[in-house]
């Protein structure tokens, strides 16, 4: 993307999260937008071009067994293989963050993984995947 900012989706069901993350990376010049939901993700995907995708594990914070962000990940890798995902989570466990970055035959399901504690993290993480 010679002379233009790279684009972020941003991924989650919870709005302080949502502008949170909205403002580390804007505060770094990334341009910006924002989804609830997988369908809401989807949506913007089918009439948009983003870089990168930074999308919560659990888009429905009320199912403890939502993983809606893998799901996302995996739709991503199959119809916009040149977007890169990087999931975050306050409820990661070992198997979730094998499924998600363990190579298959097509390559990992995400390029990357954040706890949610670890957020500060992020801008670094998104600025050696993409550059400014």
């Amino acid at each position: 993307m010679t002379g233009q900012r790279h684009k972020i989706l941003i991924v989650d069901d919870l709005p302080d999260w949502r502008q949170t993350l909205k403002g580390l990376l804007a505060d770094e010049g990334y341009e910006i937008e924002v989804a609830d939901s997988l369908s809401g993700a989807l949506s913007l995907l089918s009439s948009d071009q983003f870089d990168l995708i930074v999308s919560d594990l659990r888009l429905d914070e009320s199912d403890t067994k939502n993983k809606d962000g893998l799901e996302l990940a995996s739709r991503v890798r199959a119809q916009w293989p040149g977007t890169k995902v990087i999931l975050i989570t306050g409820y990661g466990t070992q198997e979730v963050v094998d499924r998600a970055m363990i190579p298959d035959s097509q390559g990992s399901l995400v390029a990357n993984y954040i706890p949610k504690t670890e957020t500060d993290k992020l801008p670094q993480m998104v600025l050696e995947m993409l550059g400014r």
